[in-house]
């Protein structure tokens, strides 16, 4: 499901090329949202995204549980499960 919808496939020649290859590169970009929940919690069923999205938890104070990544292969379908917490750890 895109978040856009495609170029009319009425436009052709080198607008539509144009259109249709800008159309997959920004349907291709991750998005970041921001949402509040405990340091303890999860975004799993609150927030929903394609597999390549990120989450940061803005009410948290503990940056060890602040960004999220939703795990997947394809960014074909949206979901609100498989949020997995991303660990920086400096050296």
């Amino acid at each position: 499901m895109p978040r856009f919808p495609t170029p009319p496939s009425d436009v052709t020649g080198p607008l539509g090329t144009y259109l249709r290859e800008l159309w997959r590169f920004v349907e291709s970009q991750p998005q970041i949202s921001m949402q509040s929940f405990s340091a303890t919690g999860t975004p799993n069923s609150v927030v929903s995204g394609f597999p390549g999205d990120m989450c940061v938890n803005i009410g948290s104070a503990s940056t060890a549980s602040r960004l999220w990544l939703l795990g997947g292969t394809t960014r074909s379908i949206i979901t609100n499960k498989g949020w997995q917490l991303v660990r920086v750890v400096a050296p």
